[in-house]
């Protein structure tokens, strides 16, 4: 609990054996950079900086240098916490002397926000639709996990914006070097939104032994170091990082708030989240699906309603 989702990633990829991560960043990719620094978890940290935005194929493409061509590579879209076993998928693909793409797949009860995909009995996957509309029930979907060799760098186009799931995936297939591997048993989570973001952590804290406070509407975590004033309200589905403050009269609940973060006085904040070393001042509201970040100081007074979004950047 209260550890930030690079964290949690790469603690997942460390027992699959990889050593070396390359972030492809865009947007804030000095403060990234900063941030996480070149060694992390144990792991080295290089960066492929995109000097425009490029789609989920292009950062591919740039990163080429750095990727090699001697072995395939393993690729994680960025706002996914799960458990699936990445030594299982990884050993999938080497097993399959005649495919250059392994994804791994979950089974969700609607698959429209997801890309749709089809096998045959083979596993070898045979269309590959990208969140498409026309469906009725569950469907198995792309995880955002793949296994990648070489050769596919090589089928992206050299420019521009490119889709993977678009305009690569779907060509693997129709030449059969797709194959599918399904994760069952675990969970798998997107994050992509700050609903979903707060949501998941909801659903984790239900699940975690990290729980230090029980209340009777349900679980919140504490972090270290944290000083949580007398009068002060800490809700049910709460997560505090570390040295978090909380001043009297304040209300958090359904929220989390990383590491070294003020409230001052009389804050009201549900279902939000609030990044590290913010400070909220006196009377500041933030309202379901906001977020505030980037070491900002909130004036007192200031009302963020549903999904608002303040950064410093």
């Amino acid at each position: 609990m209260g550890v930030p989702l690079i964290d949690v990633m790469l603690d997942w990829m460390k027992p699959a054996g990889v050593t070396e991560v390359i972030l492809a960043v865009n947007h804030l990719a000095d403060r990234m950079r900063k941030e996480i620094g070149e060694k992390r978890r144990g792991l080295d940290v290089l960066y492929s900086i995109e000097p425009e935005p490029l789609g989920t194929g292009g950062p591919l493409r740039l990163a080429k240098n750095l990727l090699g061509s001697d072995e395939p590579f393993l690729v994680i879209n960025g706002d996914i916490v799960s458990n699936l076993d990445l030594r299982k998928i990884v050993k999938a693909h080497e097993d399959n002397d005649h495919i250059e793409a392994t994804i791994a797949l979950v089974e969700v009860p609607d698959p429209s926000h997801y890309g749709l995909v089809r096998m045959d009995k083979d596993r070898r996957i045979k269309q590959f639709d990208e969140k498409t509309k026309n469906v009725d029930g569950s469907g198995v979907v792309n995880a955002g996990v793949y296994i990648l060799s070489p050769e596919v760098l090589e089928k992206i186009p050299s420019s521009g914006m490119v889709s993977i799931e678009r305009q690569v995936f779907p060509k693997l297939a129709k030449d059969n070097l797709m194959q599918g591997w399904e994760h069952r048993g675990g969970y798998w989570y997107d994050v992509g939104k700050i609903p979903d973001y707060v949501r998941v952590n909801r659903e984790l804290l239900e699940q975690s032994d990290a729980t230090n406070r029980a209340g009777k509407e349900g679980p919140t975590y504490v972090g270290r170091g944290s000083v949580i004033e007398q009068s002060a309200q800490i809700g049910a589905y709460s997560i505090l990082s570390d040295k978090v403050t909380v001043k009297s009269g304040s209300r958090i609940r359904d929220s989390i708030v990383f590491e070294e973060t003020l409230v001052e006085e009389k804050c009201q904040i549900e279902g939000a989240i609030v990044g590290e070393r913010v400070r909220l001042g006196t009377g500041v509201r933030l309202g379901p699906g906001s977020l505030v970040a980037g070491e900002i100081s909130i004036p007192a007074g200031r009302t963020f309603g549903e999904n608002s979004v303040v950064l410093n950047a």
